[in-house]
């Protein structure tokens, strides 16, 4: 599988797959219908998922500076809004799989994961985050 595909996937499952996601490694921005976000990394030892509160999040536009050297500012019509996190946010929650107690990474191994290896991480993950919210719903 492809991160395309995966990301096609995602999106049938109702998730918005946002422009800083890219495969390799593996970093996935997605928002979810209620407007949290979630971000998924495979970094180092560690595969991990955390959830953001909607309020925490803003897209902004960049603007370009003049060249001259004046400190103006000149609109970017050309500039993709970018989605941005405040610097004081903190995860609503979060689920970690420690690639170095289950499976003896010792590096980047993580890193290392293509996508049809991340996919099903970021399943478990997702149930695994999800879960206390689905047992407090029965």
């Amino acid at each position: 599988m492809d991160f395309a595909t995966w990301a096609r996937q995602l999106s049938d499952r109702g998730f918005r797959v946002l422009p800083p996601s890219h495969p390799v490694p593996v970093r996935l921005w997605a928002l979810l219908p209620g407007g949290d976000l979630l971000q998924f990394r495979c970094q180092g030892t560690n595969v991990s998922l955390e959830r953001y509160a909607e309020a925490d999040l803003f897209f902004v536009v960049p603007a370009g500076r003049c060249d001259c050297g004046c400190g103006e500012h000149l609109p970017a019509p050309s500039a993709r809004a970018r989605l941005v996190i405040r610097t004081s946010a903190r995860p609503i929650d979060a689920a970690r799989y420690d690639g170095a107690t289950v499976r003896g990474w010792r590096g980047h191994e993580a890193g290392l994961l293509s996508v049809a290896e991340a996919a099903p991480l970021f399943d478990d993950l997702l149930a695994e985050l999800f879960a206390p919210v689905e047992a407090a719903r029965r």
